[in-house]
C-alpha cells in the first residue's frame, strides 16, 4: 500500500481497517475500472467477510478522500479505479462486449483553459469516455 494513500487517509481522520485495505487491494490489482459489486465478489472469493453496503460506503469515502475515481461507462453502472499510481486517462467501451481499453492520453488541456476562461470556473475535474465497435464486433 502506497505511503500517499495512507497519508490520505489520515488527513481525512479515517483509518485503514481490514475492509478498507482489501478493498484497496481489490482497486489496486484491478487493470481497469470495476464495478462495485465486482469488488465484493473478488473479495468473497478471498474469503474475505466484507458486505456489499460496506464495499459501497467505504468506495464512496474513498472518492472523497480522491483516492478513487469514478467512471461512468454505458452500460449505466459506475465503475472505480485507484487514482494514486495512475497518470491521467480516459477509456473506450465496445458497445457489443462490453470490452474497456484505457487511452492513456488526455486531448483536454486546451478545451479545460478555454471553459475556465468562458465561464470563470475554477475546472479541477474532468471525465470523457468514448464508446465504439470493437474490431471482434464490428
Amino acid at each position: 500500500m502506497a505511503d500517499s494513500i495512507l497519508d490520505s487517509l489520515k488527513a481525512g481522520g479515517k483509518k485503514l481497517t481490514k475492509p478498507r485495505r482489501a478493498i484497496l487491494d481489490v482497486l489496486e490489482r484491478s487493470p481497469l475500472p470495476i464495478t462495485a459489486s465486482a469488488v465484493h465478489g473478488r473479495l468473497r472469493k478471498s474469503k474475505s467477510p466484507v458486505d456489499l453496503v460496506t464495499v459501497y460506503r467505504n468506495i464512496a469515502m474513498l472518492q472523497e478522500l480522491g483516492l478513487v475515481t469514478p467512471v461512468g461507462l454505458f452500460e449505466g453502472q459506475m465503475r472505480y479505479e485507484v487514482r494514486y499510481g495512475r497518470e491521467h486517462h480516459h477509456h473506450i467501451q465496445c458497445r457489443g462486449c462490453g470490452r474497456i481499453v484505457d487511452l492513456m492520453l488526455c486531448p483536454l488541456k486546451k478545451l479545460t483553459a478555454l471553459v475556465e476562461q468562458r465561464t470563470r470556473f475554477s475546472v479541477d475535474d474532468h471525465a470523457l469516455e468514448f464508446f465504439g465497435w470493437c474490431p471482434q464486433c464490428q
